[in-house]
């Protein structure tokens, strides 16, 4: 399987993370920050599925993701401290992308990587939650709103989604 090169791409270390709540801040507004704390720890837990994007020597786009079980998301704002023994996909948790890097390709280019990392360890699916104005985005690749209902701090209108992992390689471009 052949993922398309950007410049800069590269796991995630932990002296990236204010970087990382910077790109976060920029991304989001004030509305969806989570501390250095709750993304240190998803980093430590799942180190081969955070990757960021550099961006003319600095981090301009990362993700976030973990493996999981299909059933439910994790809660928002809550620092894991251990991975579900039962994991049975793998949850993007977080994709950002700086508002000047947007249309450049970072975004699909994280998602590929963690879809590959997942189909490289037999993983089944791809799940995340989409706030309600990024639905139509990842409807768009494929994923599908499931029913299983959210844990408080994702808003209104936002929706738990799942795609198998064999389209999740070849799909999602920004």
């Amino acid at each position: 399987m052949s993922i398309p090169a950007v410049q800069g791409l590269r796991l995630m270390r932990s002296g990236d993370l204010p970087a990382v709540l910077q790109v976060q801040r920029a991304a989001y507004g004030d509305g969806y920050q989570e501390s250095a704390e709750v993304l240190g720890a998803k980093l430590a837990l799942a180190p081969a599925f955070c990757w960021v994007v550099e961006h003319g020597g600095a981090v301009g786009a990362y993700v976030f993701a973990h493996p999981w079980r299909r059933q439910a998301p994790p809660p928002l704002h809550s620092r894991l401290a251990h991975l579900p023994p039962a994991a049975d996909c793998l949850f993007v948790h977080d994709v950002a992308v700086l508002p000047a890097l947007r249309g450049a390709g970072a975004a699909g280019a994280l998602f590929r990587q963690v879809a590959a990392e997942a189909a490289l360890r037999r993983m089944s699916c791809l799940t995340l939650v989409a706030l309600a104005d990024a639905i139509a985005y990842w409807q768009r690749h494929g994923f599908s709103a499931q029913s299983t209902g959210l844990p408080e701090g994702y808003g209104t209108g936002a929706a738990f989604m799942s795609l198998p992992l064999p389209a999740a390689v070849s799909g999602c471009s920004q």
